[in-house]
């Protein structure tokens, strides 16, 4: 063990799939969503946070998609394929289209009901600017709910070279 480890001094590890600069850690992470344990813990405290303190907060459902659109897997597990396509389905509703987040699971279930192939994606130029650690501090559901937007959006963007295929598959969702 590292003498600051020992002086309680944690080391800060940035999460493979986001870049979100975490403390190293051992703990649990998703089964096909590959974060560093860190980010997962900082996504879970965040998750918790909306219950506790932003229970009124209409951007809940964003924080799951901008989350999970933001770690793909390598696409060997057909699981992390459909998790970054449907989530990224309705990113694209709700900031292109103007959806209400709180309509982002009917969203995912009806792109599940029309798709039964998701294509690997990959980006070309990174996870976006922003990180779930950029909507953990809010001081506010107003707060809140503005930096899940722009980090969601960042999200988006990061993908801009495959909303063609995003748009199409929202599309024949009627």
């Amino acid at each position: 063990m590292s003498s600051g480890r020992q002086r309680g001094m944690s080391v800060k590890i940035a999460c493979p799939q986001c870049g979100a600069v975490v403390p190293e850690m051992d703990g649990p992470v998703h089964a096909y969503v590959p974060s560093a344990p860190g980010c997962w813990a900082a996504f879970g405290a965040l998750r918790a946070d909306e219950m506790l303190r932003f229970a009124g907060s209409e951007v809940n459902n964003l924080v799951v998609d901008a989350y999970m659109a933001q770690h793909p897997g390598d696409g060997t597990d057909r699981r992390d394929r459909q998790s970054v396509f449907v989530h990224l389905v309705s990113l694209c509703a709700v900031i292109e289209r103007g959806a209400p987040p709180s309509r982002s699971p009917d969203v995912l279930r009806a792109v599940l009901a029309h798709a039964t192939e998701f294509p690997l994606l990959r980006r070309a130029r990174g996870p976006g600017d922003l990180t779930v650690l950029s909507a953990t501090e809010a001081t506010s559901v107003e707060d809140h709910d503005a930096r899940v937007r722009t980090w969601a959006a960042s999200v988006w963007d990061s993908w801009r070279e495959h909303h063609p295929t995003i748009r199409a598959a929202l599309d024949a969702t009627g």
